[in-house]
């Protein structure tokens, strides 16, 4: 995959947390994270898509109308780094972070870690 193939894979993953919408969320999640996706951050440990989605909702209920902006993307040999901010539904920017991420042969993220410290969410 290109590089801009490989962040709009990235990019739909975060677009499916700005959604409101469960059809939505769950269209942008099968096109970018493998069904047995591991993700964690420093408040979540979970494993596979469903609860990812069920993750993507409850950001959607905690953070009405907040989304991700990418500020930054670089992949080598199915691994990505990258670096977003987090806006509120005004468009003010409540902390940014990092991800670590892996790709399967598919090119879906199977393995995604959040980075920021504790308490800014």
């Amino acid at each position: 995959m290109t590089n801009e193939e490989l962040k709009t894979v990235f990019e739909n993953y975060l677009k499916a947390f700005a959604k409101d919408s469960f059809v939505e969320q769950e269209q942008l999640l099968n096109s970018s994270v493998a069904e047995d996706v591991v993700f964690t951050n420093p408040g979540v440990n979970g494993k596979g898509r469903c609860q990812l989605l069920a993750h993507a909702i409850n950001f959607q209920k905690k953070f009405p109308g907040g989304y991700f902006c990418l500020n930054w993307f670089r992949h080598q040999h199915g691994q990505v780094l990258s670096e977003w901010t987090q806006y509120d539904k005004q468009g003010v920017a409540l902390f940014t972070a990092h991800s670590y991420a892996q790709l399967n042969d598919k090119g879906l993220l199977i393995h995604l870690a959040g980075f920021w410290a504790e308490g800014a969410v």
